[in-house]
Order: structure tokens, then C-alpha cells, then sequence
């Protein structure tokens, strides 16, 4: 199936629209908490001062998350930074897609498959590019086919177990591990994700344990 070219001329202007109200918002000062600011430009993160066309007011004062590709702009993730309701939102309708496939572009040895959109950005600013699937119940058996060709896919996902006693992430690895075959599961430390796992621990540290599966 082609893709609509106009929807996605549209999704990269307001992609672009967004990344220009980054500077000095809530944004700027979210990502920089977490270490991200130094990816803004190269992953074109953005703040939502006024939806653009065909975007809800629901998503005002969000961290915009463009899933781009080269022929540009596919898709959305929306990430609450003040205030009350859900973290992470996406328009009505939205298909499922791979964040930063850039990544699987440019790869040859290996890439991480991480859950969030945050984590692959974390991951690759630390050197080790990264795809996210959007959390939990983002991964479709379709996107083992996107691997084929890679070396290594090193799967590092959350590692937090919940009130019931579940660990949706780790439950995450062990499916992806048994769906791509040349995946290797790394396991972070507990209570973390990539990100916090760079922040708390340094990148050296994750790069360690990337380096662990080689």
C-alpha cells in the first residue's frame, strides 16, 4: 500500500511546527531533566503550544514525539509533562509503527529494540542506535521482518515489576526473544528503564551491559 503522501507532508509540518516552540518551554526543561536535549534536533522533539490542523486541543502543552522516516513523518506520540491523566497519548485512528527506523536503516552489526520512544532516543545518544515499539502492546509480528539482515537485535526492556506482582517488560523480552532469532535479551537494573538506567547509572554502565552480549 503507498503512503498518503499529503497526510504525511502534513505530519512533517506540524512536526516542524512543534520543534519550533521547543526552546524555552516545559519541554526544553523535561528533556533536559532527563538527558534527551542533546537529541531534540536530530529526533526533531517538539512542544505543542497550539495543535496543528487535524490535532486535538488534548494535546496542548505535550512533548511531541514525530515518528519520522526518510520520506518523512508517519505518525505521533504525545507525552504529558504537567499535570494530571494519561502519559502518553496519539491521534485517533494512528496505525502502529517503529520509532527512529533510521536506526534499521543504518544498521549492519546490530540495534536495540527498546519499549519507549524516550528509551531509544536515551540508547542512541549513548551510542547504541535503538527502535522503540511504543510500549507493552506495541509490538506486531510484522516487525520481526524489519530485522532481517541485522547481526544483533539486543532487546532491553523495563524491568519493573507492578503492584500485582506482573512484569510486563521483562514478559515483553521473553516473547520478542522467542519471535526474533537473532535477538539476546540484556537485563537492566531493577525498577529501571533505559533511560532512568543511563541517568542513575551512567551510559558507560548501560554500555556495558550491551557490551556483555557480544
Amino acid at each position: 500500500m503507498k503512503p498518503n503522501m499529503k497526510m504525511m507532508e502534513m505530519r512533517t509540518i506540524a512536526s516542524e511546527m512543534y520543534h519550533q516552540c521547543l526552546k524555552g518551554s516545559p519541554a526544553e526543561d523535561y528533556l533536559t531533566e532527563r538527558g534527551l536535549m542533546d537529541g531534540a534536533e536530530q529526533f526533531q522533539l517538539g512542544y505543542v503550544r497550539t495543535p496543528a490542523p487535524g490535532h486535538d486541543d488534548k494535546f496542548l502543552g505535550m512533548l511531541s514525539i514525530p515518528y519520522s522516516t526518510p520520506s518523512g513523518v508517519v505518525g505521533f506520540k504525545f507525552r504529558r509533562i504537567q499535570g494530571d491523566g494519561k502519559k502518553y497519548l496519539a491521534p485517533a485512528g494512528q496505525k502502529m509503527h517503529i520509532f527512529n527506523v533510521q536506526s534499521l536503516i543504518d544498521a549492519i552489526e546490530e540495534v536495540c529494540i527498546v519499549e519507549g520512544e524516550l528509551d531509544a532516543i536515551a540508547a542512541t545518544l549513548a551510542g547504541h542506535p535503538a527502535i522503540a515499539i511504543g510500549g507493552t502492546n506495541g509490538w506486531r509480528s510484522i516487525f520481526g521482518r524489519c530485522l532481517d539482515g541485522v547481526g544483533k537485535v539486543i532487546i532491553v526492556t523495563d524491568n519493573d515489576k507492578k503492584e500485582d506482582g506482573t512484569n510486563p517488560g521483562q514478559d515483553l523480552a521473553k516473547k520478542l526473544a522467542e519471535e526474533i532469532p537473532n535477538g539476546i535479551r540484556v537485563s537492566l537494573p531493577y525498577g529501571e528503564d533505559v533511560n532512568s538506567t543511563i541517568l542513575n547509572y551512567g551510559a558507560q554502565h548501560f554500555t556495558d551491559l550491551v557490551k556483555a552480549t557480544r
